[in-house]
């Protein structure tokens, strides 16, 4: 780029010795020089290590959630770790939250699914025998409508076994936070508001859920 500029310098400095005057013979080198430089701005020349940066829009994130955690980073919310490409999520429309473990979607076409979350159980909160549910069940419970509370849409990944015994879908549930997707189930661990479990043949993630075990 220097020998662009000085080229260009000459160049007009040689045609300002045979057909200007002095005042305008001074003035074309600094001219010369800025226009050089803005054609290196606008067509990338300068500093070409610096690139555009890209930021995921979208509309059903967990925001208000996720503020002040360094999501896209080296760290994930809540200190999660896994990850998924997106290409094997089906997407479904969140009715509502029922316990800890427990949300309402609706499908791609349309079908209301009991999604029981995959991996994990959290305490009871929502059985009809008000004294068989717990504290830290309604704690759970009500942590997991927070999280979901601005998400519209979650996202589905289904294991090995699809129904269980009471024929509500098993699903790893994940969710879009603007910037990656995270899964439900980890946060409910990582966060103390569920322990793991292990049901075969549902065991994708069996090592990953391991290490939220309580001693």
């Amino acid at each position: 780029m220097k020998n662009v500029i000085k080229s260009d310098v000459h160049r007009f400095s040689s045609l300002a010795k045979t057909s200007f005057p002095g005042y305008f013979k001074r003035l074309i080198p600094t001219a010369a020089l800025c226009f050089t430089l803005a054609a290196g701005l606008l067509t990338g020349c300068l500093e070409p290590g610096i690139q555009q940066t890209v930021y995921k829009e979208t509309s059903d994130t967990a925001a208000s959630v996720f503020s002040g955690n360094d999501i896209g980073g080296t760290e994930l919310p809540f200190g999660v770790t896994l990850q998924i490409d997106p290409s094997v999520l089906v997407p479904c429309e969140l009715e509502r939250v029922v316990d800890g473990d427990t949300i309402i979607v609706h499908d791609p076409d349309n079908n209301r699914l009991r999604v029981r979350l995959t991996g994990i159980n959290a305490p009871e909160s929502a059985l009809e025998d008000e004294s068989k549910n717990t504290e830290e069940g309604r704690d759970a419970s009500k942590f997991l409508k927070e999280l979901l509370a601005d998400v519209k849409t979650v996202y589905l990944e289904y294991d090995e076994g699809r129904y269980d015994q009471y024929e509500r879908t098993l699903a790893y549930v994940w969710i879009d936070t603007g910037s990656t997707y995270i899964m439900v189930n980890e946060v409910m661990l990582a966060t103390g508001h569920a322990n793991p479990v292990y049901i075969k043949p549902n065991l994708r993630y069996a090592d990953t859920f391991r290490l939220y075990e309580n001693d």
